[in-house]
């Protein structure tokens, strides 16, 4: 069954306003399935991933094009990177906008040839996993996550355990039906292809079993501050080694890095970004929890909601075509913290994350902070596991992951 995901609705308007529109996202988040989707009878598709096809690109590029005219979805693009100028100049000679779509999940090597082609034609698409909103089949209705006095009622309360199951299982279309065993032989399916086929293609890797393992300690460290010589000691491997690692990781999607908040008035501040898996599923495989209660159960259970959270967050705003300027806060001795800072429309919004389903006042009491630096602050929240909207002060509401 197909779902519908959020940044549907935001195509057409795109399409008036760029030449081609190129998707980008880690394998199998249903790239294809929504470009395919949308093209139905009004474009042809091709994929570079028929040898054929690839050939002729790669060799022939503007006959490539005589047997595929624009307008044209090509599916799976970075697999003839030579294909990139020959675009441009047909994009060129067209007044078509929208004329081509692209979709691509390696997009470490896609960037640079948009970049040397397509500059100024091309909108990039960030697609990541279901939202909840996608998974539930509202994802029409998703609009980007800000804290406001009147929490969004679209999707309907479940319990924590219902909740904790989500987190455990992951955002992933093929992932959301299988049971707990096929699940497991997706992830690993997931990783072996990323690692064999991805990474080796870029030849930047010299053993992927460490890189296994960089993996793994990444994902026990979500929702942690990011601590370069820590990953180095656990994975055996240079501080440069674990730099460049975590450029790929990030340019693959993996993981989100939320940098920390800086203010003219506040110099005592942390440097390094906090470390967020986009996929808690895939997360909490690689942390080896084999049931949602196991998860709940670790001591870093907090951290892992924290990341679904952002994550879900993050979603809200990529799948609107929109990139979100997030922080976070946390003064270098640590006494004074803020989970999440959303800046947008001239206003700073603190949001704290918390498992707790009875939120307390306490919970904001840093929020002042932000007025004392000169900011002008909007409305805040506390994300929890409460099952109804709390208001903690006159422009604080207390609600859930199902209110985002």
């Amino acid at each position: 069954m197909y779902l519908p995901r959020t940044i549907e609705k935001e195509i057409p308007s795109l399409c008036q306003r760029f030449k081609v529109l190129l998707t980008t996202g880690m394998r199998q988040v249903g790239k294809s399935t929504l470009l395919s989707h949308l093209s139905e009878g009004t474009r042809a598709y091709v994929t570079l991933d028929d040898a054929e096809e690839r050939e002729l690109a790669e060799n022939a590029p503007k006959a490539f094009f005589r047997r595929h005219p624009l307008p044209l979805f090509i599916d799976e693009i970075q697999r003839a990177p030579q294909l990139f100028l020959q675009l441009k100049a047909e994009v060129d000679r067209s007044d078509l906008m929208g004329a081509a779509w692209l979709s691509g999940s390696q997009r470490f090597s896609l960037m640079k040839g948009v970049g040397d082609s397509l500059a100024g034609r091309i909108f990039e698409i960030h697609l990541m996993p279901l939202s909840l909103y996608e998974r539930f089949g509202s994802g029409l209705l998703q609009k980007p996550y800000l804290p406001s006095e009147e929490p969004a009622e679209v999707l309907s309360h479940r319990s924590p355990e219902e909740t904790w199951s989500l987190i455990w299982q992951g955002g992933w279309p093929a992932v959301i039906s299988l049971s707990s065993k096929e699940r497991t032989q997706f992830y690993e399916s997931f990783l072996s292809t990323f690692l064999d086929r991805d990474l080796r293609d870029l030849g930047s890797i010299e053993d992927l079993s460490v890189f296994r393992r960089f993996m793994k300690a990444l994902a026990l460290r979500t929702g942690q501050e990011l601590r370069i010589n820590k990953l180095s000691e656990l994975t055996g491997v240079s501080d440069p080694t674990v730099k460049r690692w975590l450029r790929l990781a990030e340019t693959a999607g993996l993981i989100y890095l939320l940098p920390p908040f800086f203010s003219n008035k506040t110099k005592s501040l942390v440097k390094s970004p906090k470390i967020y898996f986009t996929d808690t599923g895939l997360c909490a495989w690689l942390c080896g929890f084999s049931t949602a209660e196991e998860m709940l159960r670790d001591t870093n259970a907090g951290a892992f909601f924290e990341t679904f959270v952002v994550s879900e967050i993050l979603k809200s705003w990529r799948h609107n075509g929109l990139e979100p300027e997030l922080y976070f806060y946390r003064d270098a001795k640590k006494q004074s913290e803020i989970d999440l800072l959303i800046h947008a429309e001239g206003k700073w919004h603190p949001v704290e994350i918390k498992m707790s389903e009875h939120p307390e006042r306490s919970m904001i009491r840093h929020f002042g902070e932000l007025s004392n630096m000169d900011l002008e602050v909007g409305c805040g929240a506390v994300i929890c596991s409460s099952d109804s909207v709390r208001f903690l002060s006159d422009d604080v509401a207390a609600h859930s992951v199902w209110n985002l």
